[in-house]
């Protein structure tokens, strides 16, 4: 019994040490901010997307912590008249005893037709994204989508009610929409866009172009038409006529200029020359 008793002793004795190291706390940033653990400056890159805000943060206190950036928070900006970026990769860093630290944070703008943050534009740490943002941007991480457009388009979809047409990435598209209750877009939606200088309106412009591709199957050889309806089945344009198509399976490509059209929905028809319907696409932009 003594030499149990001693063993479990030792046992104890060489645990206790363990048991005794202390954990370096973890705050988020919003905390560590309204602790005033940290004096910290947010400031733009220059743009809203990407690497778009710089955070310098210098640790107040004589002790080490750490701190987490999740995704979805909301940065504010000074101006009221520039985006509200949203950040789009969660970060963890260490901050020593009375120590600064410099990074760069990938964010998205979260309000089309705002300005473009400039270089140096004033942020502060706001609340936390809805939720489907948050789902959004870790869907990004996780698949590692990396097409800064595409990423920016889907958060536009969530926050501004964009269409998920002007994905281009197809596995990003059919999450976005999906997670905003639209039907899953069979085209894309190409819109004029300029990389808008710093305070200037950052969205995307007039839609140009739809592009997709029909697959449907003939029995035998065919004259097709292809028609594109307004929102009252009305004709309003002839996009091919009397083309010859071969029985068989087809996989025929579309490109739709839509900049001389009002935005609306609308109907891509193709069609037998005796009028039967082979398939008919919905269009909107």
């Amino acid at each position: 019994m003594r030499i149990v008793a001693l063993f479990a002793l030792l046992l104890v004795s060489a645990a206790a040490p363990l048991f005794a190291q202390k954990t370096t706390p973890t705050y988020t940033l919003a905390e560590a901010v309204a602790q005033k653990l940290i004096d910290f400056k947010l400031e733009g890159a220059g743009g809203h997307t990407g690497e778009s805000l710089t955070l310098n943060c210098r640790n107040m206190k004589s002790t080490s912590f750490r701190i987490k950036i999740p995704i979805g928070q909301m940065m504010e900006p000074s101006d009221s008249n520039l985006q509200t970026l949203v950040i789009a990769e969660e970060m963890t860093f260490a901050m020593q005893s009375k120590a600064s630290r410099a990074l760069k944070l990938k964010a998205f703008c979260a309000q089309a037709g705002d300005g473009s943050p400039s270089e140096g534009s004033l942020f502060a740490v706001g609340a936390m994204g809805p939720e489907k943002l948050v789902q959004l941007l870790k869907f990004v991480t996780e698949n590692n989508i990396v097409n800064d457009g595409d990423i920016q388009s889907a958060v536009w979809c969530v926050t501004n009610g964009h269409h998920p047409a002007s994905i281009g990435d197809a596995k990003l598209k059919t999450f976005t929409a999906t997670l905003v209750g639209r039907d899953v877009p069979q085209y894309r939606i190409r819109y004029h866009t300029e990389d808008p200088q710093p305070g200037q309106r950052a969205d995307w412009g007039k839609a140009l172009v739809v592009e997709s591709q029909f697959q449907y199957t003939l029995e035998k050889d065919t004259k097709l038409d292809m028609l594109l309806l307004d929102g009252e089945g009305k004709t309003i344009k002839v996009l091919r006529k009397d083309e010859l198509a071969k029985a068989g399976e087809h996989r025929s490509g579309m490109k739709l200029e839509v900049y001389n059209l009002d935005p609306g929905k609308y109907t891509v028809r193709l069609q037998k020359k005796n009028g039967e319907v082979i398939k008919d696409m919905l269009v909107e932009f």
